[in-house]
């Protein structure tokens, strides 16, 4: 890559004479390349006659020179630079104070070289200074007689420049400011003044007041002149030449001698050296860095390039491009990371390096532990949870270490407590910091709430006729100790779970108190009904419509049977079929037996089965018709309740 390096240096020149000034300006100074590059190096020189370095010793103007307002030449204020009389606005409000020189080729360019002071604000009349931004001196060049002005440089009474007097008008400058000495300013010629006849002049253009904002001027040389006053040749052979480029292989000095038009030395430059750069780059860069926290950053840089060619680029192993980067710990406690970064500046030399990142945090949190809390039943039973935290390695050399316990659920919560423990704690998340003089740590953890107690009770039977027996059972969960109210005027205090038995004449409520260790309770409850009872069976002779659960007392009736003692099966429809007329009988065994004891018929009838047709027909079991005759019955009858009664007798078949 070609680059071409350009740099103005000014260099103060002796002249060869005294009548004579002379001033060579060289481009580039001193300055370093890439190896093959090229640079051009420029010389523009001027030898000027005498008469153009003036000062006011005699008390007057120089020969074409003009001023306004009201000036002195003398030395109101205090000795000037070489001793003698100096220019001095006193009064700026008596107009506007100005020096104008005559006109001057500087078609060459060159510097205009001054000396001037600023008085002291707050000062006594006639040596009160400027202080308002705009109250400064402006240095201004015409190049056509005066007509119109063009600022070269603003000197404002903060002691600074600026291009052009500005609008401003707040106040820049207090006491002693670097402008409210002797100084020597040299304000270099700009190309628009670069004119066969150039005129400057020194021009303020506010002021206060006739009393203040005073300043002085002496000792102005204009180091300019025509372009071809001045021949230049170069330590290297080049003659009679302002400007050539050249590509060094090696470290190289140039020199640029100036000659007048009749071949008389007028001036030397200084040496320029032109070096080639190699891998010689040179910066500063921490090789360790620490954090004493585990999450903490730490920047490194890379500073205090030298000796080589900007600009310059930058790479780290974690992506950064800038000069600047920041490592972050990662939550390791005790930790260390090697981070490179590769420099590479214009000529494209890399240099390699590293920095060292070490974490090394001694704060640690060992544990953060909770007890449970009992369950909370205010006012009784009240919260009972423990937090505590264990902490080691702390840095308190500043005495600041500092704890801190919130929550339930939030942070900051209600509770808040600067300490490693705290009781009494509700249940909920609680969250802990501590800071020691260089880290900070938290975490969190949760109080979670002991089972609540739980009363749970059942009976065998909770509802029936009076008087009602019912056993208890006592099936409770978390609890302890117990309080039994039977709601028939009967309690109980007790302290296990043993089941309970009550005897109940009328409805009642029972009760059921459980507590667990820390006195807190629950309770249940369990209803006992006592409902009208008696006989529910409507076939009863005492029957009670109103009873809801019969009670076993139901009295029947005893079974009635009536037998005929004739029938006359003869087909007729009229008493054919030998039956008993039965009441309060839900079945009936008949058994008929001839005189000589053998069976004729026999079965069992439920009569409680609609259209059944029971009772013996006169058929023998062969089918034939029985003859007539007297025969044999008996009977087993049922009753309502399941008693039975039994009986027997003759009965008469008889046919016509």
């Amino acid at each position: 890559m070609k680059q071409l390096l350009t740099i103005i240096i000014s260099l103060l020149i002796f002249p060869a004479f005294s009548q004579v000034s002379c001033f060579v300006t060289v481009t580039p100074l001193d300055t370093i390349i890439c190896p093959g590059d090229s640079v051009q190096l420029t010389a523009v020189a001027a030898v000027t006659s005498g008469g153009q370095s003036f000062n006011f010793d005699s008390g007057s103007l120089p020969p074409g020179w003009t001023t306004t307002g009201s000036t002195t030449f003398s030395t109101p204020c205090g000795v000037g630079p070489n001793g003698s009389s100096y220019f001095w606005a006193a009064t700026a409000g008596s107009g506007t104070p100005t020096v104008t020189t005559a006109g001057f080729d500087v078609s060459c360019g060159g510097n205009v070289v001054f000396e001037m002071i600023y008085s002291v604000q707050g000062g006594s009349t006639p040596c009160e200074g400027p202080d308002l931004a705009n109250e400064g001196v402006e240095l201004q060049y015409s190049t056509n007689g005066g007509a119109t002005w063009i600022s070269i440089i603003y000197y404002s009474p903060g002691g600074f420049t600026l291009p052009a007097t500005p609008a401003s008008t707040a106040s820049v400058a207090t006491g002693v400011t670097p402008y409210t000495t002797w100084n020597n300013f040299s304000a270099t010629i700009p190309p628009g003044a670069m004119t066969a006849n150039t005129m400057f002049r020194w021009i303020q253009l506010n002021s206060s007041g006739t009393c203040c904002d005073n300043w002085g001027l002496e000792d102005i040389s204009i180091q300019a002149g025509p372009c071809s006053s001045a021949v230049v040749n170069w330590s290297n052979g080049l003659m009679d030449t302002n400007q050539f480029y050249v590509s060094p292989i090696a470290d190289s000095v140039f020199i640029a001698y100036v000659y007048d038009t009749l071949g008389v030395l007028q001036c030397v430059s200084d040496s320029i050296f032109i070096n080639i750069s190699g891998a010689s780059l040179t910066y500063d860069l921490e090789d360790t860095v620490y954090v004493y926290c585990s999450y903490d950053s730490v920047s490194a840089e890379v500073t205090n390039l030298a000796n080589s060619i900007e600009p310059f680029t930058f790479n780290w192993s974690n992506g950064d491009t800038s000069s600047l980067t920041y490592f972050y710990g990662t939550g390791i406690s005790q930790d260390s990371i090697w981070n490179y970064v590769t420099v590479m500046d214009a000529c494209g030399f890399t240099f390699l390096d590293s920095v060292l990142f070490i974490v090394n945090q001694t704060l640690t949190l060992d544990s953060l532990v909770a007890q449970p809390s009992g369950f909370v039943q205010v006012p009784n039973c009240l919260p009972s949870g423990i937090v505590q935290a264990y902490v080691s390695g702390l840095t308190q050399d500043l005495g600041f270490a500092q704890y801190n316990i919130t929550g339930p659920n939030v942070n900051p919560g209600a509770i808040n407590v600067n300490g490693t423990s705290i009781g009494d704690l509700p249940p909920g998340m609680y969250y802990f910091t501590v800071t020691d003089d260089v880290c900070t740590l938290s975490d969190s953890v949760e109080v979670t709430s002991l089972e609540p107690p739980v009363a749970n009770l059942s009976a065998n039977i909770d509802a029936g006729c009076s008087p009602l027996s019912v056993s208890f059972t006592n099936s409770s969960q978390n609890t302890v100790s117990y309080f039994w109210d039977f709601g028939n005027s009967n309690t109980l205090n007790i302290s296990n779970e043993n089941s309970q038995s009550a005897t109940y004449s009328s409805s009642s409520q029972v009760m059921l108190v459980a507590y667990d260790a820390n006195n807190c309770s629950d309770t249940a409850y369990l209803n006992i009904n006592i409902i009208e009872c008696g006989c529910t069976d409507i076939s009863a002779l005492n029957f009670n419509p109103s009873a809801i659960q019969d009670d076993g007392s139901c009295v029947y009736p005893v079974p009635v049977v009536v037998a005929p003692n004739i029938f006359t099966p003869n087909g007729d429809t009229d008493n054919d079929v030998f039956f008993m007329k039965t009441e309060f009988t839900v079945k009936l065994k008949l058994t008929i037996l001839n005189r000589w004891g053998n069976l004729m018929y026999e079965k069992e009838y439920d009569l409680l089965s609609p259209g059944l047709e029971y009772g013996w027909n006169g058929l023998a079991p062969s089918g034939n018709e029985a003859e007539e005759g007297v025969y044999f019955y008996k009977y087993m009858a049922t009753g309502i309740d399941g008693a039975q009664i039994d009986g027997h007798g003759f009965l008469h078949l008889v046919r016509d």
